[in-house]
């Protein structure tokens, strides 16, 4: 047996592995045996017609089937023997036969080899906010629009209003609705930002059955845009909830009694929401600068595993959507690519990371995760012995722990973007 290794890119290599007669001999009588079980002919039971019979009878066929099994067998000995991290799945490209055996050619991905660069004292801004009454107060302004009711009216006076209009589009050349076309009715919030500006303005003051003309934003400023004749068909007054005890009480199923308790809950929230954010700025500050830092060639079977991941979750975000159901993961490629290649390039740093520290999951980590996951520390420790995701989690989030540790962080006020003294 023969072995010839090749480099095609970065991190594609191609091994051609020659067997002569000897070395098919063992695979064949494998072969063999494995097609007895469904053979059958005159004068034998199924599964019982000898050997010999068979090798005179099917050998070639059985011979030819066998190859691929045989190919796939031979590379997993050849990677098992070279220490090769294959990614992905390898491809036979070739299969050549000749009177002294057979030679296949296999395509296949490695991991990268790369030198781990610095990661200590990374320069990063950890963004500080405060919570203020402003800010609890906007949350129970919203709380109480949600729980809104509305009030016919005959005019719209101020922005807590709701306008329901019809649109007629107008001909580009005539400024005559287009016969035919059938009118679009929608609802307008006129305190909602994502109203377009100029609707929001001409709709103030209007009363039912006043029209106007309406030019429509539009995103490419290339594009020419849609003049419609609106008609105002009906208004309603937006009342928000009073924020009383009877209120709180009612929209939290008695959790809470008093309006003072949720608002202390709501800063609560504010606060960990703000957190939380803050702690996902600083990793992503930190990812940006390792992914940077580091150069390196990645294998594509890594890239298009996270691309599907990226767009299965995308459908199940979009599920419901018109169309969605027809849109495959190479439409979307282009625009999940640079995501799925940071997230590849992150993730084979920070394994390098984890290795370079000696990161484990020790006895605390995991009974601090069978906390958060809500999981007996045993029933944990079985699920991570079936699979070897929970402990990737445990020693990924260390790994970032670590380079905070050991990064130099600037506390910057959100509000004021000032340092904090």
């Amino acid at each position: 047996m023969e072995r010839t290794l090749s480099t095609v890119e970065a991190c594609t290599r191609e091994v051609r592995i020659e067997l002569s007669e000897i070395d098919l001999k063992p695979h064949f009588e494998t072969a063999y045996l494995g097609a007895q079980a469904s053979i059958s002919l005159p004068g034998f039971r199924k599964g019982k017609v000898p050997i010999p019979i068979i090798k005179q009878r099917f050998a070639r066929d059985i011979e030819n089937e066998a190859l691929d099994t045989i190919a796939d067998s031979e590379f997993r000995r050849f990677a098992t023997e070279e220490k090769i991290r294959v990614v992905g799945n390898p491809a036979l490209t070739d299969i050549q036969k000749s009177p002294s055996g057979v030679t296949f050619t296999i395509r296949f991905d490695i991991m990268p080899d790369f030198e781990l660069g610095s990661y200590r004292g990374l320069v990063v801004d950890r963004h500080i906010k405060t919570v203020t009454e402003e800010d609890v107060q906007a949350e129970v302004d919203r709380i109480c629009l949600r729980a809104a009711t509305f009030e016919p009216a005959e005019q719209i006076i101020n922005s807590m209003f709701v306008a329901t209009i019809s649109m007629n589009e107008l001909d580009r050349e005539t400024s005559m609705p287009i016969i035919g076309a059938e009118a679009k009715e929608e609802r307008v919030f006129l305190d909602d930002d994502n109203v377009d500006m100029h609707l929001r303005s001409s709709l103030a003051n209007t009363k039912v059955g006043d029209t106007f003309s309406y030019v429509a934003e539009t995103e490419n400023e290339n594009q020419q845009p849609s003049n419609s004749r609106v008609t105002v068909t009906d208004i309603q007054r937006v009342a928000p909830a009073e924020f009383t005890n009877e209120f709180v009480e009612l929209i939290t199923a008695n959790r809470f009694k008093t309006t003072e308790e949720l608002r202390s809950d709501i800063e609560r929230q504010l606060n960990e929401y703000f957190n939380q954010a803050s702690r996902e700025s600083l990793e992503n500050q930190i990812v940006d600068q390792l992914v940077k830092s580091h150069e390196f060639e990645i294998p594509e079977p890594l890239v298009h595993a996270v691309i599907h991941q990226l767009f299965d979750d995308f459908k199940k975000r979009n599920e419901g959507a018109p169309g969605i159901e027809k849109v495959t993961a190479h439409d979307v490629e282009p625009q999940f690519r640079p995501s799925a290649e940071r997230i590849v390039r992150w993730e084979l740093i920070r394994d390098k990371i984890i290795e370079a520290e000696g990161i484990v999951a020790t006895d605390e980590d995991i009974v601090a995760a069978s906390g958060r996951y809500g999981l007996e520390e045993e029933q944990l420790r079985m699920i991570m012995r079936q699979n070897h995701t929970v402990e990737d989690q445990i020693l990924a989030e260390k790994a970032v722990r670590s380079i905070i540790d050991y990064a130099i962080i600037n506390d910057v006020n959100v509000d004021s973007e000032q340092p904090v003294i």
